[in-house]
């Protein structure tokens, strides 16, 4: 909250010309506030047809007139009159029923008012009816919602323009940091974000704005930000585009870093190792198109071949290894500044099909870690991963074989340590016979 409430938004009609609040056909669908809803990559659900009447002072139980829909309602259920009439756009219905008393008000189960349904489907008569009748425009549903978030979120532009008009507060907002501009930015609204940045107190684009376009790949959008504010893009700007496999955004983003070649080869490098990590392959091919350099490192040593295989993208591994075999094998046997090797990676997200190609590949399973003396199986079994710890097993890692030498763990001690019962019972059974190759766990 900014402290400016009830100030309408001077909203420059030039940004909202020609704008229409449910085209492409879509159906009539009323909000239903869940949780945080509306900033996910799920539409809420329509507001349930539970009917009760919420009369105040005790409307005797009679039809009202052309109101077939009254005469329908059951009254044993929880969703107020008024919301049904809101949700169907009959405005005949509200009217009579707000003249015989009903709460404008009221809330459903979800702390939905008339007006929020009304808004979310862009019904301006409905709204303008609820309005004059006095309808909260502060009044908040179960997640924190207005009316105001809500219309945003389905981009009711018109009704975003009528409610900021009656007083609706642009810098509400939600319990958990949302506001109008999250929202707009979320669903991708051009033009709701262009009003509210031309606002006479207008709202201030952040980093934080620019990732949340990028991640859900609202291109034009990121393309106007990145042309008016290039300095937004940023590591976590760009990675958020490339974790959600977005090529176009990561490609504008690119683009638009105007600041000196080498933090732009830094960010580059850094996309590279965030799409091993989160294995977008289609990103990584693209960075490399864009300057990336495959032998490129973190903070903490680790390469494309470590964040691969950490996260067990086997497709990135081979894909990288074949198309740069002589810089990228050497990595398989380097260690990262924690002295960890590819394989103790492998296991300590307990990943034994990947543990299974490295092998494969020439590596050791019985390797050793610079800083502890771990080997891949003591990494295993103090995670505890029980499929690595077998397979690690079949292929002939000594359970007895301790961390250090003479002050180190044994796999054994590891798994009573953390608490792996399983683990334990396995070594207690297997411990005493010799270990076997075999083909898989």
């Amino acid at each position: 909250m900014r402290g400016h409430v009830h100030r309408p938004l001077a909203l420059v009609a030039a940004a909202l010309v020609g704008f229409q609040g449910n085209s492409g056909g879509t159906p009539r669908r009323p909000f239903g506030s869940t949780s945080i809803s509306q900033c996910q990559n799920k539409p809420p659900p329509p507001t349930t047809l539970q009917h009760r009447r919420l009369f105040a002072g005790g409307v005797p139980d009679t039809p009202l007139t052309n109101d077939r829909l009254v005469k329908t309602i059951p009254l044993n259920q929880y969703t107020p009159t008024l919301h049904i009439a809101a949700s169907s756009g009959s405005v005949q219905v509200a009217t009579d029923l707000i003249a015989n008393g009903a709460n404008v008000n009221a809330s459903d189960v979800a702390g939905t008012t008339p007006l929020m349904v009304a808004a979310s489907l862009g019904d301006q008569t409905m709204c303008q009816l609820l309005l004059d009748a006095n309808a909260d425009l502060d009044a908040t549903a179960v997640d924190g919602s207005t009316a105001l978030h809500v219309a945003a979120y389905h981009g009711q532009l018109d009704i975003v323009t009528l409610l900021l008009q009656a007083g609706a507060d642009m810098y509400a907002t939600r319990p958990d940091g949302i506001d109008l501009l999250h929202i707009a930015i979320r669903e991708g609204h051009r033009q709701l974000v262009a009003a509210l940045l031309l606002a006479k107190d207008p709202y201030i684009l952040t980093e934080f704005h620019l990732e949340i376009a990028s991640k859900w790949g609202h291109d034009q959008l990121v393309a106007d930000v990145v042309s008016a504010q290039p300095h937004l893009v940023t590591f976590s700007v760009v990675n958020a585009a490339v974790e959600s496999g977005r090529l176009a955004t990561t490609r504008i983003l690119l683009a638009g870093i105007t600041r000196p070649s080498d933090l732009r080869q830094a960010i580059v490098n850094g996309a590279l190792l965030h799409a091993a990590a989160t294995g977008q392959l289609a990103v990584l091919q693209l960075l490399l198109e864009e300057g990336a350099e495959i032998t490129a490192t973190d903070d903490i040593g680790n390469s494309v071949v470590h964040w691969a295989v950490r996260h067990n993208h086997l497709d990135v591994l081979l894909c990288v290894l074949h198309h740069f075999p002589d810089q990228l094998i050497p990595l398989l046997s380097t260690p990262n500044h924690a002295g960890e090797f590819p394989v103790h990676l492998a296991a300590r997200g307990g990943h034994w099909t990947m543990l299974q190609r490295l092998e494969g590949l020439g590596m050791s399973l019985h390797e050793r870690c610079l800083t502890n003396g771990f080997t891949p199986l003591h990494v295993a079994v103090m995670h505890g991963h029980f499929k690595a710890v077998t397979f690690l097993h079949a292929r002939g890692c000594n359970f007895h074989q301790p961390t250090e030498y003479l002050t180190g763990k044994s796999a054994s001690d590891l798994a009573a340590q953390h608490g792996h019962d399983e683990i334990a019972q396995f070594i207690a059974q297997h411990q005493r016979e010799p270990s076997q190759h075999a083909n898989a766990a």
